[in-house]
């Protein structure tokens, strides 16, 4: 991660990214389960993002790790590797 990331920046370029994928790909009927945080609805998530709290840079980053991984092609490996 950057060092922005770890210093509890995430700047909104990023954040918006994060809303538009979860916007795309998650259900309005689907919820978000982060452990102590509870369960959170798709809007809810993208309040959190929005408000720019821990939970919305927790799940902003996963987001970006599920892209760098997609980039780097290990998300391939690892669905190639089950069959």
């Amino acid at each position: 991660m950057t060092n922005n990331l770890k210093q509890g920046h995430i700047p909104k370029s990023m954040r918006d990214l994060a809303i538009a994928r979860i916007e795309v790909q998650v259900s309005s009927n689907m919820r978000l389960s982060m452990g102590s945080y509870g369960n959170m609805s798709k809007e809810e998530m993208i309040e959190h993002i929005k408000k720019d709290d821990e939970i919305g840079r927790k799940i902003v980053e996963s987001q970006l790790r599920f892209i760098r991984a997609q980039a780097s092609g290990q998300i391939t490996k690892e669905l190639a590797s089950i069959e």
